[in-house]
């Protein structure tokens, strides 16, 4: 019998539970978790014993939760700043924070880490109204970056973990039957209107600035030419395979990307004949922009078929 060449990346997680329980005081590290990531998580009547851990000290992001929303802030103090929502929220029932062991993240990594959660809340219609709209401005170059979607990646494995789903909700394949203004069939979606009514109509909160292309089945490919001015906005784009009847939804924050006229790699290329334009081809399989070498598989926040 031949086997497989795929090798299995084992994982070895140590789970405290304070109670016995997951609803209680909890503690959560990950041996492949990039850069030694901590995950710490308590109930509001136990908050008081979470902030005598010396992990809320360090720089990181945390999280305040009820059943149904979730405020995303971050800290290069987070006890300070989890002691001023005492007083200052009511409404939430849990906090979760995500440091480091070795307190290694900088102010810059957390503005990242920051951002990006709140987009993908954005996206689900689970962040809470007072939160800020998109974080800070962005600072990493695209080496640290990828080192932030690596501990970002091993954070929402964990968060799923432990019960949290308002950033990666798993929903059933969506059928809505009466997409507005079609005259054919409606389970055919072509063009960009009716991609952002169906995902409208499934709920799910698009940015103002929005992409749309279909797939190149030849290539495997979706070709995009948006406005440069795109990356300096939070940018919603929509990937449509119709082949397989599937959306795929990328949330990539503002300043996410720098743009190149001479395609340099990590920089996405702009279009010689038409400055205004990028010119994107994202690979079906990796979402990497084949011009550029940059992924834009970090910012897939759903996936639904129609």
């Amino acid at each position: 019998m031949g086997g497989s060449n795929m090798k299995i990346k084992a994982k070895v997680i140590n789970l405290l539970l304070n109670d016995g329980t997951l609803q209680g005081l909890i503690n959560v590290t990950d041996s492949s978790w990039t850069l030694n990531g901590e995950l710490l998580a308590s109930p509001r009547e136990t908050i008081e014993d979470l902030l005598t851990d010396e992990a809320c000290n360090r720089y990181g992001v945390y999280l305040l939760l009820s059943s149904s929303r979730v405020y995303v802030g971050q800290s290069t103090n987070l006890r300070t700043r989890i002691e001023q929502h005492i007083l200052g929220k009511e409404w939430w029932e849990r906090a979760i924070l995500l440091t480091t062991k070795d307190d290694s993240l900088n102010r810059s990594d957390i503005d990242y880490l920051e951002s990006v959660l709140i987009q993908k809340a954005l996206m689900y219609n689970t962040l809470d109204s007072e939160n800020k709209n998109k974080g800070n401005k962005q600072k990493l170059d695209r080496f640290q970056r990828e080192i932030m979607n690596q501990y970002l990646e091993g954070a929402l494995f964990l968060l799923e973990l432990i019960g949290i789903t308002v950033f990666s909700e798993k929903k059933e394949p969506i059928f809505i039957p009466n997409l507005p203004d079609l005259n054919r069939d409606l389970r055919e979606i072509r063009a960009k209107g009716e991609a952002v009514a169906f995902l409208k109509k499934s709920g799910l909160r698009l940015s103002k600035y929005v992409s749309y292309a279909k797939l190149q089945e030849k290539k495997g490919v979706f070709w995009i030419n948006p406005s440069v001015e795109f990356v300096k906005e939070d940018w919603t784009i929509i990937l449509n395979d119709q082949e397989r009847k599937s959306i795929y939804i990328l949330s990539v924050p503002a300043d996410t990307f720098k743009t190149s006229a001479e395609g340099k790699l990590g920089k996405l290329v702009i279009r010689k004949d038409k400055p205004q334009y990028l010119d994107l081809n994202i690979d079906l399989n990796t979402y990497k922009d084949d011009r550029s070498n940059c992924s834009f598989a970090p910012y897939l926040v759903n996936k639904i078929k129609y």
